[in-house]
């Protein structure tokens, strides 16, 4: 239960959030104010997203999630054929963030 509200710790949050706005918008190189507090929201609300998400896997426990994660993490196969399977980018960034995820959660769960 410590753990838990250590993951939905309002401080945390604020911090996850500032780090998502750094990446999604090159801040402080932007300025804020042409950035706006529209995009900080956004930010926000995904970080607290992303805490209440880490919290709901870690009930899953330890050996489901790191399956999953192991589970992810293998290649995708490729034979090098025109008609082979290709992971395009945003599927790649899409299995990265889950990798993320899982990978606190697991730390939560454990």
């Amino acid at each position: 239960m410590a753990a838990q509200s250590a993951t939905l710790a309002p401080a945390r949050i604020m911090a996850r959030a500032w780090a998502l706005f750094r990446e999604r918008y090159a801040y402080p190189k932007v300025p804020f104010r042409s950035i706006g507090r529209a995009c900080f929201a956004s930010c926000l609300k995904a970080a607290w997203h992303e805490a209440k998400e880490i919290v709901r896997i870690a009930a899953d426990g330890a050996e489901r999630i790191k399956a999953t994660i192991t589970r992810l993490k293998t290649p995708v196969h490729r034979v090098g054929l025109s008609t082979s399977f290709r992971e395009d980018a945003a599927d790649m960034v899409r299995r990265t963030y889950q990798i993320r995820i899982l990978t606190a959660a697991l730390a939560l769960a454990a």
